[in-house]
């Protein structure tokens, strides 16, 4: 894990202390603030950021560019623009018209991610790390005009919201990962041929286990081989390869049933249930309660589990 030296660190929280300044900036009125972290330029509408919300940043940002910077490189000299609203209604009433269902959207051509104030400071940086995520890594596809299978795309976003990477068990997902046998998920041929807009919107359950199923799998291609491994699957999807030739070509898995068969092994592997329940015995620590309940998955449609796909009225770079 990254470390900051004694000073590196005192400097960094002098940052991150200071008071925000009154801002009408980017055309903004008055009753906007704006905040500077290393990484971020933090436009508020509440004279206050939640306490820890920009140490919290800090953290995401870290954490992200170990996994991202491979696909966003300007992440590393460039700030994101993080647009906080004083709540849900001030949200979905400014600038950026987000659809109702929405707690967060990437603006691509602001390099922004724009989201309401949160009782829960951990759910705004769940929220924040899942936007940020569809922020850099559709970035890559966009320099060749395409964009991401929908599979792999909010599985990482959804993978980026844990706490860290060795802690998978603090995110919901992989929680609900637990709770479904691997036989009931569908074989990864169907699986990777699902758009879940246009398949899926009207059926509860089979978006539930589509998103854990993305989660699961993007997880075992990411964290169980090189991100080298990962980055080449990407770049070969990107050049239009088939989910068959890209998988063997980085992962020389020969068939996508090969890949099935490796992937159902690990997902039935009891550690994972292990690790949650070791966090459930610690009163439910670090859990994040942002995205979904329990099994059952309450939401009623694709919309619900996802900001990913929401396209702002703003312009959006191609």
């Amino acid at each position: 894990m990254f470390c900051y030296s004694h000073t590196m660190r005192g400097a960094l929280l002098a940052v991150l202390l200071a008071v925000p300044a009154a801002a009408a900036r980017d055309g903004q009125s008055w009753d906007w603030r704006q905040s500077q972290t290393p990484h971020f330029v933090i436009n508020h509408q509440t004279s206050w950021l939640p306490a820890g919300f920009t140490m919290g940043s800090e953290k995401v940002h870290s954490r992200l560019r170990m996994d991202l910077g491979m696909f966003s490189p300007w992440m590393a000299k460039d700030k994101i623009n993080l647009y906080i609203y004083s709540d849900q209604e001030s949200f979905l009433a400014g600038e950026f018209a987000p659809p109702a269902w929405s707690n967060g959207l990437a603006i691509y051509d602001r390099k922004a991610v724009a989201m309401p104030t949160m009782k829960d400071p951990r759910k705004m940086l769940s929220v924040m790390a899942h936007e940020a995520t569809h922020l850099l890594f559709d970035s890559y596809w966009r320099e060749a005009r395409r964009q991401p299978p929908s599979w792999i795309n909010e599985g990482l976003a959804m993978l980026e919201e844990a706490e860290s990477p060795d802690r998978p068990e603090t995110s919901m997902w992989y929680q609900q990962m637990t709770m479904v046998e691997p036989r009931k998920f569908p074989d990864l041929e169907a699986f990777f041929e699902i758009t879940p807009t246009k398949d899926l919107h009207d059926d509860q359950a089979a978006v539930g286990e589509w998103y854990i199923q993305a989660y699961s799998v993007t997880h075992f291609l990411l964290r169980k081989h090189s991100r080298l491994q990962f980055k080449s699957l990407c770049a070969a999807l990107r050049d239009g390869k088939p989910v068959a030739d890209a998988l063997w070509l980085t992962y020389r898995y020969k068939k996508i049933s090969d890949l099935d068969k490796k992937w159902r092994a690990w997902l039935a592997d009891p550690s994972h249930k292990r690790r949650v329940a070791a966090l459930a015995g610690d009163s439910r620590k670090g859990m994040d309660d942002a995205v979904v309940g329990k099994t059952g998955l309450k939401s009623t449609s694709f919309k619900s589990f996802t900001t990913g796909f929401a396209k702002p009225k703003t312009p959006v770079s191609e």
